[in-house]
């Protein structure tokens, strides 16, 4: 397994960085931690905009030191990477080589911060799933997973993705929504095939119609404690869900929850 973690400027202790380590630890896998000078537009009127990015390379090179020795620490194969770019574009560019993006969910005044919007766009460019990591989050073993399910082929996609933490788990619920819905009469009888088949242990639950789906998963997972939420990003139409809400959105904005998302 390759996890890329999202690593900012002024990040170096926080909870995402500690959960990739235990998770590299725990999986044998390779981490590498990568920092992205940011192209930002705003760039152009600073003076001296060059001698800015510069710096700010030289400055995200000597944190190299502080990941490598890290990985030794704790006995982690891994790599320090500084690249220049949009952020969004090296981001998705770069994850296409990981089997998982960690990255920090961070919220300001209620909703998305621009650092959690630019890792949505990852999300939707369907290169890697992502693990959006809350600085509220506790740093141990993920036992408890709570599956938001309707059915859709996102929803499917991300269970696959999460396939190596839902093997390794005590217990996983499976949440599912629009229960009338094609989608679920055609998916249930795979999901719970494939399921049985890679010896998940799974419980499953049913949404209660009149409740919105963010507010059910949200429920669910505080009920049972769950150390994770996975979930299928934009069943619909993500631009409109990005621009005017829905669940994604609506998760996506909420700091408490660790979240497993693939589009």
């Amino acid at each position: 397994m390759d996890i890329l973690v999202d690593v900012r400027s002024s990040e170096r202790d926080t909870p995402h960085i500690r959960v990739a380590f235990e998770l590299a630890k725990r999986f044998d896998a390779h981490l590498t931690g990568l920092q992205i000078v940011d192209l930002d537009a705003t760039l152009i009127a600073l003076p001296e905009p060059l001698l800015l990015l510069e710096d700010e390379e030289n400055v995200a090179e000597r944190k190299r030191q502080w990941w490598m020795d890290t990985c030794r620490l704790r006995q982690v194969r891994g790599d320090w990477e500084v690249r220049r770019g949009l952020h969004r574009t090296t981001l998705a560019r770069r994850a296409s080589l990981a089997d998982l993006v960690i990255g920090r969910l961070d919220t300001r005044g209620g909703g998305m911060s621009r650092g959690t919007a630019m890792l949505a766009r990852t999300v939707m460019t369907r290169v890697a799933p992502v693990m959006l990591v809350p600085d509220g989050a506790s740093v141990g073993f993920m036992e408890r997973f709570l599956v938001a399910w309707n059915g859709s082929s996102v929803s499917l996609r991300a269970i696959r993705h999460a396939l190596p933490f839902l093997r390794s788990a005590r217990h996983v619920t499976i949440l599912a929504g629009e229960r009338e819905s094609r989608g679920r009469k055609d998916a249930d009888p795979w999901l719970r095939d494939w399921l049985r088949r890679h010896e998940v242990p799974y419980g499953w639950a049913d949404m209660a119609d009149d409740e919105p789906p963010a507010t059910a998963i949200r429920r669910m997972a505080k009920h049972l404690r769950a150390d994770a939420v996975v979930m299928g990003a934009w069943g619909r139409s993500r631009l409109r869900e990005l621009a005017l809400g829905g669940t994604t959105r609506d998760m996506f904005a909420h700091d408490d929850l660790t979240l497993i998302v693939a589009a």
